[in-house]
């Protein structure tokens, strides 16, 4: 038997995100996907929320935003999330 070497999973070697919690649900947690600075995702969008909806009590309904300018992102946020307080350092926006 080789000898493996532990995975460390808290390290990520090409990280392009920060993850923000904006709102904990029961089963699930609403989130902030924000890409780096000089990132960008797929389709040129700067951030992506994920929101979670009850369905039944065993699941969620997961409804995703996606942003490509920190204006809409930030309407948005000031609209549904007006007590969430967001660091925005070393993000691209």
């Amino acid at each position: 038997m080789g000898s493996k070497t532990p995975h460390n999973l808290n390290t990520i070697k090409n990280k392009i995100m920060t993850q923000f919690i904006l709102k904990e649900n029961v089963l699930t947690d609403n989130v902030l996907l924000i890409a780096d600075k000089g990132k960008v995702f797929k389709g040129n969008y700067i951030a992506i929320i994920k929101e979670y909806y009850f369905s039944t009590c065993w699941s969620d309904t997961e409804t995703i935003k996606r942003f490509r300018n920190s204006n809409q992102l930030n309407k948005y946020l000031s609209v549904n999330y007006k007590d969430i307080d967001i660091d925005l350092a070393d993000t691209c926006i």
